[in-house]
C-alpha cells in the first residue's frame, strides 16, 4: 500500500467527520443538510480512490475506477448549496430548477458508470492504478464542461453576493468560496489540463475536496456558520440579555448562567455550575428560603424572592420560573429569569413612607376639624342658654344639628381606611340616633334602608348629609305633634347609575298652603340649595304625609388648586 492510498482514506475518514459535524450544528437547515451530503458523495469517492490506488488487482481497480465516474453529481450538489447560500429561494421553490441541476449530472454518472464511453482504459503508476487519459472522448468532454459550467456558475452567484454583503455574511461567504470552489479549481488544473499536455501527476481533486468541506468546518468553527440557527440566535440572546437567567437540570442544579447573573451575584460562572438550588436561594435567616421554583407545572409562575450573592447580600428579585420537557413530556430541566428589584423595592419603600405620613397628617387633620367642630357645638349650647326667645333658642339648635352633621363626616372620615369616604349606612345611622337624643324624642321610630357597603366621597357626603340633617328634623319637629308616635323612612339606593335617596314620614304633612318650591323657610330653601349643588333633583309627594326623593349622581372629585 502507497501512501497516495493512505491520503484517500485519510480523506475519506475527514469528509464523513466533517460531513456529521456540519449536520449536526443544525439539522433542520437545508444547507446544513446539502454541506453533509457533499461531504458524505466526496468521502465515497475518496474511499472509491483508496480502493482502486491500493489493489493490486486489475478488475478490483478498474470496478473502482467505473464507481468513480459518479463525480458529476458533485458539482451539481456544489451548484445548489450555492443557491441556498445566497437565498435563491424563488429558484428553489421551481421543481424545474431541481431537473436542471441533477438530470445532467445523474445522466452523465450512469453513462460513465454504465459504459466505456468515459473510462477507455487503466494504467499503474507509481501512485497506483489510475485512468488512461481520454483522447477523443465526447463523454469526458461533456462532463468536463458540465463541472466547468456549475463551478463558474455557482462562484459567479457567491462572488455576487459577497460583494453586496457586510460584516459576517461577507466573511461567511469568503469560506463558502475558498472552501468549495478554490479546492475545485486546483483540482481541476492538476486532473485535467496537466492530463491534456501528458503531464500525469496524482489526482488530488478528492483530497483538494476535503481540504475545501474543511474550510467550511473552520467557518463554522469560527463564525457560527452555515445558519443563523435558533440555537445560535438563542445562545447570543441568553449572553447578552439584562434580565439574569438560572438554568437547571432535573435534579434543580445549577447547570448555566449568564453574564448578567454573574454581574449580579458576584460570582464566576465556574462557581455556580453544578451548585445546587438552594445556594443562591437563602433568606436573610440563613435559612432556605421558602419561595422557591421547587414546584414542578406546566405554568409559568412569576414571584417575589432574594438571591444571596458572594458577598452576602441578600438581593429582591423578581423572578418567572418555567419547566423545559423533551417531546416525551419528561422534565428535563428548569429556566429561572429575573430581574433585579432592589430600586424598585427602594421606591416603594419611599412610597409607604410618604403615605404613611400623609395619612397620619390626613388622619390628624380630620381629628382636628372634628374637634373644632365640636368646640363651636359646644359654643353655641353655651350661647343658646342666654336666650329667652323660643324661636332665637330653635335657630340655634338648628344650627348646632347642622354642625354635628358635619362633624359626624369628619369623625368618619377619620376612621375610614383610605380618608376619601365613609361608609353612608353607618354615617346615617349616627346622625339619626343624635337627632332623636338631641330632640329627646321616643315616639318616633326611624327605618333605615341603605344599600350595602354604599360609600361616598367627601364631595357628595358632605351636601347629602346636611339634606338629611334638615328633612329628619322638620319629621322629628313637625310632623308628629302632642307626642303623637310616628315613622321615619330613609331609603338611599343606586339605580340605573344614579342615587336615589328618600325621606319621609307618616305624620300630619306640610301646613295647608305651604308650596315647598315657593317655601321661604331657610330648611327647605337649604334641601333645594343642596340637591342643586349635588346636580340632582327633587321631588315632594304629601299624599300619605310628608315624602321627598331626590335623585342625583356621585361628584367627581375637582381638584381646587
Amino acid at each position: 500500500m502507497n501512501i497516495f492510498s493512505y491520503i484517500s482514506l485519510i480523506a475519506f475518514f475527514v469528509c464523513f467527520f466533517l460531513g456529521n459535524f456540519i449536520y449536526h450544528k443544525n439539522t433542520k437547515s437545508q444547507l446544513n443538510i446539502m454541506i453533509a451530503l457533499l461531504s458524505i458523495m466526496v468521502g465515497f469517492l475518496a474511499f472509491a480512490e483508496f480502493q482502486y490506488r491500493q489493489t493490486s488487482d486489475f478488475q478490483t481497480a478498474y470496478l473502482w475506477l467505473k464507481i468513480s465516474g459518479l463525480w458529476p453529481i458533485v458539482p451539481a450538489i456544489l451548484l445548489h448549496i450555492s443557491l441556498i447560500f445566497t437565498g435563491q429561494t424563488n429558484l428553489l421553490k421551481n421543481k424545474l430548477t431541481y431537473v436542471l441541476i441533477y438530470a445532467p449530472a445523474v445522466i452523465i454518472a450512469i453513462l460513465a458508470v454504465d459504459t466505456n464511453w468515459l473510462l477507455e482504459g487503466i494504467i499503474k503508476e507509481y501512485w497506483g492504478w489510475t485512468y488512461l487519459y481520454p483522447k477523443n472522448s465526447i463523454l469526458f468532454y461533456i462532463m468536463s464542461l458540465w463541472t466547468l459550467l456549475c463551478t463558474f456558475f455557482a462562484g459567479g452567484i457567491c462572488f455576487w453576493y459577497y460583494l453586496k454583503s457586510k460584516d459576517i455574511k461577507r466573511l461567511q461567504t469568503k469560506y463558502l468560496i475558498a472552501g468549495l470552489y478554490l479546492p475545485l479549481l486546483i483540482s481541476m488544473f492538476s486532473d485535467v489540463i496537466l492530463p491534456n499536455i501528458s503531464i500525469r501527476i496524482p489526482e488530488t481533486t478528492m483530497m483538494m475536496s476535503t481540504i475545501g468541506i474543511g474550510f467550511i468546518s473552520y467557518g463554522i468553527w469560527k463564525y457560527r456558520f452555515p445558519a443563523l440557527t435558533a440555537a445560535i440566535a438563542a445562545d447570543q440572546i441568553v449572553s447578552t440579555m439584562s434580565n439574569f437567567l438560572i438554568m437547571l437540570d432535573h435534579n434543580k442544579n445549577i447547570v448555566t448562567i449568564n453574564n448578567a447573573t454573574t454581574d449580579l451575584l458576584g460570582y464566576s460562572k465556574e462557581e455556580l455550575i453544578g451548585k445546587p438550588l438552594e445556594y443562591l436561594f437563602k433568606d436573610q435567616t440563613g435559612k432556605n428560603n421558602s419561595n422557591l421554583p421547587h414546584n414542578i407545572s406546566d405554568t409559568i409562575v412569576n414571584f417575589e424572592t432574594c438571591l444571596k450573592s458572594k458577598s452576602g447580600e441578600f438581593i429582591p428579585v423578581l423572578l418567572s420560573k418555567s419547566v423545559i420537557k423533551n417531546e416525551n413530556g419528561n422534565v428535563m430541566g428548569i429556566v429561572c429569569i429575573g430581574n433585579n428589584i432592589v430600586e424598585i423595592k427602594e421606591a416603594e419603600d419611599k412610597i409607604k413612607a410618604s403615605l404613611n405620613e400623609k395619612e397620619l397628617l390626613l388622619r390628624e387633620l380630620h381629628h382636628r376639624v372634628k374637634n373644632n367642630l365640636q368646640i363651636i357645638l359646644s359654643l353655641i349650647n353655651l350661647q343658646s342658654n342666654g336666650i329667652k326667645d323660643q324661636e332665637d333658642l330653635e335657630i340655634f339648635r338648628e344650627s348646632q344639628s347642622r354642625v354635628k352633621s358635619l362633624a359626624i363626616i369628619h369623625e368618619k372620615l377619620y376612621q375610614s381606611a383610605d380618608f376619601a369616604s365613609i361608609n353612608f349606612k353607618e354615617y346615617i345611622q349616627s346622625l339619626v340616633s343624635y337627632l332623636l337624643s338631641y330632640y329627646s324624642k321616643t315616639n318616633i321610630t326611624v327605618d333605615i334602608d341603605v344599600e350595602k357597603d354604599l360609600v361616598l366621597n367627601m364631595d357628595t357626603a358632605v351636601p347629602c348629609g346636611l339634606i338629611i340633617n334638615e328633612l329628619v328634623t322638620n319629621s322629628i319637629k313637625f310632623a308628629f305633634p302632642e307626642e303623637k308616635t310616628g315613622k321615619i323612612y330613609i331609603r338611599l339606593n343606586q339605580e340605573d347609575g344614579s342615587l336615589i335617596l328618600i325621606i319621609g314620614d307618616n305624620g300630619i304633612g306640610l301646613p295647608d298652603g305651604m308650596d315647598f318650591e315657593t317655601s321661604q323657610k331657610l330648611g327647605l330653601q337649604l334641601v333645594k340649595t343642596l340637591t342643586d349643588q349635588l346636580e340632582g333633583t327633587v321631588q315632594y309627594n304629601g299624599e300619605y304625609g310628608t315624602e321627598f326623593k331626590i335623585k342625583f349622581k356621585e361628584l367627581i372629585y375637582k381638584n381646587r388648586y
